[in-house]
């Protein structure tokens, strides 16, 4: 009984200490390789991050205009400061609608004359 018991104290120690001593302080190859994936998956994530912001902007500059062009009246004749069309809503305020969408309002002395 005393040798199942000295028999299992130091397979006890050996499962606890055998592992910290196969461990390295360089970097094997699989290390280096999960680095540069990563960095590989980081690049991506931000290219994909762009991209749906692009086309989230796009959609929703469409989806404004849209309803622009329903419920208020573009005014003809006339463009904003830099070259977009202008819509004038119910309260006779105009605005232009920025890239993502918004609505950019102007005082009618801003506006250009179209040519």
């Amino acid at each position: 009984m005393k040798r199942f018991f000295a028999t299992a104290i130091v397979l006890a120690f050996l499962s606890i200490c055998l592992p910290s001593l196969a461990q390295d302080t360089k970097p094997t190859v699989p290390e280096k390789v999960s680095h540069g994936v990563k960095k590989g998956a980081k690049k991506a994530w931000h290219g994909t991050k762009k991209g749906a912001k692009a086309v989230g902007n796009k959609t929703a500059e469409l989806a404004t205009e849209g309803k622009a062009k329903v419920t208020d009246k573009e005014v003809d004749g006339y463009l904003a400061p830099n070259g977009r069309k202008v819509y004038v809503d119910d309260g006779d305020k105009y605005y232009w609608i920025n890239k993502k969408g918004g609505r950019e309002w102007v005082t009618k002395d801003q506006l250009k004359r179209k040519d």
